[in-house]
């Protein structure tokens, strides 16, 4: 089930020369730097699992840490937020089914109870082997400040918050835990958003005031989704402890969709405003010698009133006879 998300047919749209420019001369000063280390959205130890969504099925993850206590909330006030402060997950449905998403604080040993919310969003990032890039870069996970990315938190700016913007500086990273997004590799074309992993917004579930667990249900269709996970209590961002590790326990559960039937139904009527005077009756045939009062509960239809009987019933004969 592991598909490269990532474009590796040859895209021509770009934002803007000089910012791909810019962005290769950053890139590579920062290759000659040093290239400090950027961590990147990778689901490794995080899959969920793959399910049909015609039989029940279920997961648990219990050994996942999350940076901070603050990385949903920061993401979710309207400013893209740094997805190193969430953590992601994925699974795979066939069909259409009911899912029911729990997080809960795992603080286990050495580790920070969190305060967990969660977003669900259709597409995956960057699963190895990834595509051949075009840039003079080897091809890399998905990460918020590569080049790629940072001239698409450009243009969101420029889209959201500021036309003048000319930066991306007043985001922190690619996530938007309450919209679409998109993150790129090192070796993605700057500019090219066609080369960007995508994430459409499905749902989220969020705990408030402290709260240590959250669960969520949701009827999904067939399709592959990432979940992000982080904390919601925002204040911690500039708190000692918001580098610090908060274990969380995850458990995914899938039950079928309920199925829908159709059944032919009969709708006896008669017109409205008819004299109480006047019993409904039915027979087996029409010469019955004995005809028994119809009891059930008339309903109105479009103005009508009558009542439903199903086809697969016995065959029956029915007539009005006047009750002084």
């Amino acid at each position: 089930m592991e598909t490269n998300m990532k474009t590796t047919k040859k895209k021509t749209t770009l934002i803007g020369a000089s910012w791909l420019a810019r962005g290769l001369m950053t890139l590579a000063a920062g290759f000659i730097m040093g290239n400090v280390a950027q961590a990147h959205l990778s689901y490794s130890g995080r899959d969920l699992g793959s399910y049909s969504g015609l039989t029940n099925g279920t997961k648990t993850i219990n050994n996942q840490t999350v940076t901070g206590n603050y990385g949903w909330a920061d993401a979710a006030d309207g400013v893209l937020g740094d997805s190193h402060k969430g953590r992601a997950f994925r699974f795979h449905l066939d069909n259409t089914a009911l899912i029911n998403l729990s997080v809960s604080a795992n603080p286990g040993t050495n580790l920070l109870v969190i305060t967990p919310a969660y977003s669900i969003y259709s597409g995956l990032a960057a699963i190895a082997p990834f595509a051949v890039g075009w840039t003079n870069l080897p091809p890399s996970a998905d990460h918020d400040f590569c080049e790629a990315s940072v001239v698409w938190r450009t243009w969101w700016v420029q889209q959201n918050l500021d036309t003048n913007a000319t930066t991306e500086v007043l985001t922190d990273g690619s996530w938007n835990a309450l919209g679409d997004w998109k993150i790129g590799g090192d070796a993605d074309l700057p500019g090219d958003f066609a080369q960007l992993s995508s994430f459409s917004y499905r749902v989220s579930a969020s705990s408030t005031g402290g709260a240590t667990n959250v669960t969520g249900s949701f009827a999904l269709p067939a399709g592959d989704y990432t979940v992000m996970i982080g904390g919601n209590d925002i204040s911690n961002k500039g708190s000692g402890t918001a580098a610090l590790a908060h274990g969380i326990t995850v458990t995914l559960t899938v039950a079928p969709a309920p199925p829908i039937s159709i059944t032919p139904k009969v709708f006896v009527a008669w017109p409205a405003g008819t004299s109480a005077n006047w019993v409904l009756e039915s027979a087996a045939a029409t010469d019955s010698k004995t005809w028994t009062s119809v009891t059930n509960t008339p309903v109105t239809v479009d103005g009508q009133p009558g009542f439903v009987l199903d086809s697969a019933a016995a065959q029956q004969y029915f007539r009005f006879r006047y009750v002084p």
